[in-house]
């Protein structure tokens, strides 16, 4: 299936990090205080590694994403290579972001489910909240990842120098 065209630019796509990384621990704010806070006694340490276990499986497929893309064809003008190259890098933050949020939810699952009130949504959020920042903000690690792959076939992206200006 051909990625989406996102047209997209490099301030866009650190607003998009932003807001996500935003939402995201507003969302965590509110499920804290709707759970109940700290009231009930801390889960047992068997439940608290079984709920940090799906954040490490998602920090290994998070880091495999850049490596799912094909490199740019040679054919390309440098406006159309430089807009592809970051509707990839686009497309590929979102689907970090997608695998790194859906790891904590079995600490919401929990946190509903249990008796142990908002215990583990402190759990999962703080480690999902450092890894969703590792993952889609774009650093020159992350940034320089999909240039690798974009630019392997022979052609600048130009996807790093994109990213300098911000």
């Amino acid at each position: 299936m051909p990625s989406a065209e996102y047209n997209t630019t490099p301030r866009e796509i650190r607003n998009f990090a932003t807001l996500q990384l935003g939402l995201t621990g507003a969302f965590l704010l509110a499920l804290f205080w709707f759970c109940g806070g700290t009231d009930a006694g801390y889960p047992p340490p068997w439940l608290a590694a079984v709920l940090v276990v799906p954040i490490v499986i998602a920090a290994v497929f998070a880091e495999r994403v850049w490596l799912s893309g094909k490199p740019l064809a040679r054919d390309e003008d440098p406006v159309r290579l430089r807009a592809a190259g970051l509707d990839a890098y686009a497309a590929q933050t979102v689907r970090k972001m997608l695998i790194v949020e859906a790891s904590m939810l079995p600490g919401v699952i929990v946190g509903f489910a249990g008796s142990y009130a908002a215990w583990p949504i402190v759990i999962v959020g703080f480690p999902v909240i450092l890894l969703l920042a590792w993952e889609i903000w774009p650093t020159r690690r992350n940034v320089s990842r999909t240039a690798a792959m974009l630019d392997s076939g022979g052609v600048d992206s130009g996807l790093i120098d994109g990213f300098k200006s911000l």
